[in-house]
């Protein structure tokens, strides 16, 4: 018999599974959605759809509607950015192609941070790092995980403080799409486009955050994640008024990676996390008029 917890929040919508960084299958996170009490959840992995028939069949008769999604990476100034593709269609031919390119630069990037590592005097045989991934899809996460395997690091955080995270000696930056680019397959995939964390690129900066949301509203963006699980909640309440200034639907998820993200629960984030219904509602309404 299930266990079922109480939570605060009805819905998530930004998960991860084995199919590219999570540490949970697609239908261990159904399982997990129905514990938790939540009504919905969407499964947006990082640039892959391969998990998401295992998911939408797993919620069948469960009571959790199964949201098909993606979480893309796009090139922005000298970084980069996040955009959630939600109620996609993933056999979506334009959309598969935009996978293919962006996991052959995935795929580029990490023989690139590999053969740092090497230089290094790290080396990681390619078993241990596809040791836990469901999928071809391996990112820096993986890596990390062998690091730590093998005993160079002591954890995750650990793997990208010393190697992996931005301006460390391992990090390869890859080529990626442009954001306008995304929006637009997303689209034509009959989803909605959502800015994902833009507080965690823009923290502290309320100008610039509104000035970026609206750059990206002007090139089709539907929303962003006004509810998140890092956030506070004064950042959440200036992502909401952001929002609601340049014309975004608000969005929310718990950015669940498994074990690969320590602290961070399905539904209710880092415990202050409550995504409302309605949220859903706006979005798949929007979605509705791409038929």
């Amino acid at each position: 018999m299930l266990r079922r917890y109480i939570s605060l929040s009805m819905i998530d919508l930004h998960l991860h599974s084995t199919a590219s960084d999570g540490t949970l299958a697609p239908a261990a996170l159904v399982r997990m959605a129905v514990e938790r009490g939540l009504s919905a959840a969407a499964l947006t992995d990082h640039d892959t759809t391969a998990g998401l028939a295992e998911f939408i069949a797993a919620a069948e008769g469960t009571g959790v509607r199964a949201v098909a999604g993606v979480e893309l990476s796009c090139s922005w100034y000298s970084g980069t950015m996040h955009i959630l593709g939600l109620f996609i269609n993933p056999d979506c031919p334009e959309l598969a192609a935009l996978l293919c390119e962006v996991r052959t630069s995935r795929d580029r990037r990490n023989d690139a941070v590999l053969a740092r590592l090497r230089h290094l005097g790290l080396h990681l045989p390619e078993g241990a790092v596809r040791a836990d991934a469901a999928d071809p899809v391996i990112g820096r996460p993986h890596i990390a995980r062998a690091l730590v395997e093998l005993g160079h690091c002591s954890d995750l955080p650990d793997a990208f403080a010393r190697y992996l995270g931005s301006g460390r000696p391992a990090y390869i930056r890859r080529h990626l799409p442009l954001p306008e680019a995304v929006i637009r397959i997303i689209h034509a995939a009959g989803g909605v486009a959502v800015w994902a964390h833009p507080l965690a690129q823009l923290r502290h900066s309320t100008a610039k955050l509104r000035q970026t949301a609206r750059v990206l509203q002007n090139h089709g963006l539907d929303g962003m994640e006004t509810h998140y699980a890092d956030y506070s909640a004064e950042e959440a309440l200036q992502a909401q008024a952001v929002a609601r200034q340049v014309n975004l639907l608000g969005c929310g998820g718990s950015d669940f990676h498994g074990d690969n993200s320590p602290g961070v629960l399905m539904g209710t984030g880092r415990g202050a996390l409550a995504v409302p219904d309605s949220i859903l509602n706006a979005l798949e309404a929007r979605a509705a008029t791409r038929g």
